[in-house]
């Protein structure tokens, strides 16, 4: 009996959620979204096109990154 192991090649890809919560002043949801938006964009610049080291067989590719509003409320 013959033990011939193929090859395969998998991609895996990994999601790292991050939130946080905006208080901003506006003049309506909006606005407030968007001022909140390119705050959360300025904050997370140096996230952007980072590839995450391994010390084995090849590094994690950077990918995507995505904004998602889950909500604006009015105070």
């Amino acid at each position: 009996m013959s033990n011939s192991k193929k090859t395969y090649h998998i991609k895996i890809e990994l999601n790292l959620w991050y939130d946080r919560n905006f208080a901003i002043e506006a003049d309506n949801e909006d606005e407030a979204e968007a001022i909140a938006r390119q705050v959360a964009k300025d904050q997370t610049q140096h996230l952007i096109y980072v590839d995450l080291p391994s010390e084995d067989s090849g590094d994690w590719t950077y990918g995507d990154q995505d904004y998602t509003t889950i909500y604006v409320e009015k105070e």
